[in-house]
């Protein structure tokens, strides 16, 4: 009868031991690597149609340009405050969104840097949402909000940019919206968040009959805002819909969208430096982290317009800050015709979009120094110290609320 070595048996035991579970985290990490691959396959598979002559548009693989997408699963991730807050996830461009869900600063690379975004565009369903693509306080993301009746967005970046933009040549970010199809079907949700925010979205599609589509949408929105403004930030919402309908050799949809929305514009704080900026503090009683200059002391302002004995003036309510009151209809149209395409896009907005801001001027400087202040000025005039038959050596102020 043989003898059996008891230690290597042990030791082959424990050398099996370790090896299956590293051929297991192996097999593991094939089937990992394999779903990410399929996953990025799907992604260079999937279609767009900013940047391409063909309404069918193009694969991403086959795109020779720059192109970012973004799916509602995305957008979810991104979970952007704004409109103009989603292009953080496109490489190349840089957003300050500080100023609140309007009014944001977009920078391209390569191109010049400043206020506002004289380099991006946005579309819907390839037409230009207006045709400049900044004016003085109004950039082309203020006009539009995204809500769950959006299909998914589209970042050109150069390339074709020019020619199939309203020649921008910088970015191009085109919505495309959720149409109807054969299946019925919706989406409701409701979000509850800090800083006082509750909102609703919904959306809801399907067949009117075997060759005509619906699809109704849109979301309403109460918050406080990021800084603690006295009263509500920002109040409003959107509601859109689109009638499609499918012939033989292309399709027609016309989209309509309504928006009304009101958001504070949140603008510089002040600061102090003594010493040209190395060193910067907050003002006294003003905390440069969480206040603001909103509030219910300033909120109603009546701003002289015309001189005169009874000069002209006209009432704001800093509460509507940078918000929109617009009205929108469009429609695309796509037919084939042999190797021929017929495509046609077309949009018209009407509406209102306002700037109701608060900026700070010079420095801040207590009740006294102006007195001061004031009274220095006069007595360098000499035609008030003529009249006055003397210098003034004293002043006074008096506070009227409203």
């Amino acid at each position: 009868m043989g003898n059996i070595d008891s230690k290597k048996l042990a030791l082959s035991a424990a050398i099996a031991a370790a090896l299956i579970p590293a051929a297991a985290l192996a097999q593991q990490g094939s089937t990992s690597g394999s779903a990410e691959g399929d996953d990025y396959a799907k992604v260079l598979d999937s279609v767009v149609v900013s940047g391409a002559a063909r309404s069918s548009g193009l694969s991403k693989r086959d795109a020779s340009f720059s192109i970012t997408t973004a799916t509602p699963e995305d957008i979810d991730d991104a979970a952007p405050r704004s409109t103009a807050d989603l292009l953080k996830i496109v490489p190349g461009v840089w957003v300050e969104p500080s100023g609140g869900v309007s009014g944001a600063n977009i920078d391209v690379r390569g191109f010049p840097g400043g206020s506002d975004a004289p380099f991006v565009t946005f579309q819907i369903d390839g037409s230009p949402i207006f045709p400049p693509p900044t004016l003085s306080f109004l950039e082309n993301s203020t006009l539009f909000r995204i809500d769950e009746t959006i299909e998914r967005v589209e970042v050109l970046r150069g390339g074709p940019s020019p020619v199939f933009s309203n020649g921008q040549p910088g970015a191009t970010v085109n919505i495309i919206q959720k149409r109807g199809s054969e299946v019925f079907e919706g989406v409701a949700r409701g979000t509850v968040g800090s800083e006082g925010l509750y909102r609703f979205d919904g959306f809801v599609s399907g067949p009117i009959s075997d060759n005509t589509f619906f699809s109704i949408g849109g979301f309403y929105r109460e918050d406080d805002g990021v800084r603690d403004t006295e009263f509500t930030a920002n109040k409003g919402g959107q509601i859109s819909g689109t009638l499609r309908h499918v012939f033989d050799n292309g399709e027609f949809t016309l989209y309509g969208r309504h928006v009304e929305d009101k958001n504070a514009f949140f603008t510089a704080i002040p600061l102090i430096s003594n010493n040209d900026g190395r060193d910067i503090s907050g003002f006294p009683g003003f905390d440069p982290t969480t206040d603001t200059l909103l509030g219910r002391d300033f909120r109603f302002v009546d701003i002289e317009v015309s001189p005169g004995t009874t000069p002209g003036t006209i009432s704001r309510d800093l509460a509507d800050g940078r918000g929109i009151d617009l009205d929108s209809v469009g429609g695309t149209l796509d037919l084939e015709f042999g190797g021929w395409t017929l495509s046609n896009r077309t949009h018209y907005l009407n509406g209102d979009a306002p700037t109701n801001g608060l900026f700070t001027g010079p420095n801040p400087q207590s009740l006294d120094s102006f007195i001061a202040g004031t009274i220095a000025a006069v007595n360098a005039d000499a035609a008030v110290l003529a009249a006055a038959g003397g210098p003034a050596t004293a002043g006074s102020a008096r506070f009227v609320n409203g």
